[in-house]
């Protein structure tokens, strides 16, 4: 077995929650995390995030965009999602990165975080790392 064929088996179990608002950008995302074999769920903001969380946990990762619209951004999806299993990998994603420096510190263990735009193979490479242990 090939390690791009063994580690696609590895990760098929894992379930990546995809919160983004930008509709093609949530599609492009979602298409090429489940080509690397992940298992990808998508909200198309906070609230609907804060559902799935809610109703189809749990997750094993989550990739959040920050700035959405609804009640609930991106931030309070990670608080969340860390209320319901404290240890839960987050990456965060934002075109805004001067505006989060103190509410990323908020979560503990420490998210990862990619600046919009963000290059696909880095943030698969982060999920990668955050999943090594699953």
């Amino acid at each position: 077995m090939s390690q791009s064929s063994w580690w696609k088996a590895h990760v098929a179990s894992v379930r990546v929650l995809l919160v983004e608002d930008e509709w093609l950008l949530r599609m492009v995302a979602a298409e090429y995390l489940q080509d690397e074999g992940f298992e990808v769920t998508e909200a198309w903001d906070g609230d609907e995030a804060i559902r799935l969380l809610n109703s189809m946990g749990p997750f094993n990762v989550i990739l959040t965009d920050v700035q959405m619209p609804g009640a609930c951004d991106g931030i309070e999806v990670a608080k969340h999602a860390r209320h319901l299993n404290k240890v839960i990998p987050l990456l965060i994603v934002s075109g805004y990165a001067f505006e989060l420096t103190t509410r990323l510190r908020e979560l503990h263990p420490a998210a990862v975080f990619f600046g919009k735009p963000y290059n696909l193979i880095e943030v698969t490479a982060a999920l990668r790392r955050m999943v090594v242990d699953f």
